[in-house]
């Protein structure tokens, strides 16, 4: 059973100074449990309004059903993290002998207003996703703040670690994933393969198709449903090793079945991580994972993700 968690006391409506820290421990004890034994968790009452996503989601759609010479134009370019990323065009886990089957689309603001990377956003997605990243950098802010209390620490402790999300010089990114409807799925392809995400903490906004499964704490993969206005949250491979694995990076994967394969699916992902010049050191003082700065931390793993390797 995957928790759910009610952000009703300290959703992006609610003021951080209007919230005592002793009221937060009750919502951040909750968390916490929840990705210790489980791995991730849904989040309801977060504040951000369903038409926002919806809109979001359907500027996805009129994006990629566009012909690929007209999305050629926003590619992905060689030595960056940002733009359309084609069909079959990455592989999350390299085990897996073919490519995913979907297209993806990464953006991050980089003045919190207008400026983005890539630099120039397709027409049709450009508000819609400023103000989904906006929102779910609101949201973000506030689970650090949980997280923070969770782990015994200062309510701002994990904020001075992220002080830089849509300012640049940090890669936080919301990503549009596109799974378009296939005849068939090839031998050992995934919609998404296998994998646990890098950074900080993870935010996921589904339509309707199932599909999404997560391997939970000691057990087998499991299907995360879409459930109505909530978001799914799990937390990424520096927050374990920053907590000393105290809390737990989930591996997750997108599957098709026989049914699903022939239906289109779309998510949304934010994926919060650290300041490129962040330096990780475990919370509880344990030395348990050598200190480590992110930014060098996440470079080989964007090479190893994209067919054509990332150089910097």
């Amino acid at each position: 059973m995957i928790p759910l968690i009610d952000l009703q006391s300290y959703n992006i409506l609610v003021t951080e100074e209007s919230v005592e820290t002793a009221t937060l421990k009750v919502i951040s004890d909750q968390l916490c449990q929840g990705v210790q034994e489980v791995g991730l968790v849904y989040l309801k009452n977060h504040g951000i309004p369903r038409e926002l996503i919806t809109n979001a989601l359907s500027t996805s759609k009129t994006f990629f059903d566009q012909p690929r010479e007209k999305k050629e134009q926003y590619a992905m370019q060689h030595g960056h993290f940002h733009g359309w990323v084609a069909f079959e065009a990455e592989r999350v886990n390299f085990d897996r002998p073919v490519y995913d089957a979907k297209e993806g689309f990464n953006m991050s603001l980089l003045d919190r207003k207008d400026q983005t990377a890539p630099e120039k956003l397709p027409p049709e997605v450009d508000s819609a996703w400023k103000q989904l990243h906006n929102s779910c950098f609101q949201l973000g802010l506030h689970v650090l703040d949980l997280l923070s209390i969770g782990l015994g620490k200062n309510r701002d402790y994990l904020r001075q670690y992220h002080k830089k999300i849509g300012l640049g010089d940090n890669l936080t990114t919301l990503r549009a994933n596109y799974y378009p409807p296939l005849k068939e799925i090839k031998p050992e392809q995934a919609r998404c393969g296998e994998h646990s995400d890098f950074g900080t903490v993870s935010f996921l906004f589904q339509d309707e198709v199932s599909g999404l499964q997560a391997k939970v704490q000691g057990g087998d993969y499991v299907p995360v449903h879409p459930i109505e206005d909530t978001i799914v949250m799990n937390l990424g491979d520096m927050m374990q090793r920053w907590s000393a694995d105290r809390l737990k990076a989930t591996k997750h994967r997108v599957m098709a079945s026989p049914t699903d394969v022939h239906q289109l699916r779309q998510s949304m992902a934010f994926f919060v991580v650290p300041d490129n010049d962040a330096l990780i050191s475990c919370t509880d003082g344990s030395n348990k994972y050598p200190d480590i700065d992110f930014g060098n931390y996440m470079k080989p793993l964007f090479k190893a993700i994209f067919q054509d390797d990332t150089e910097n």
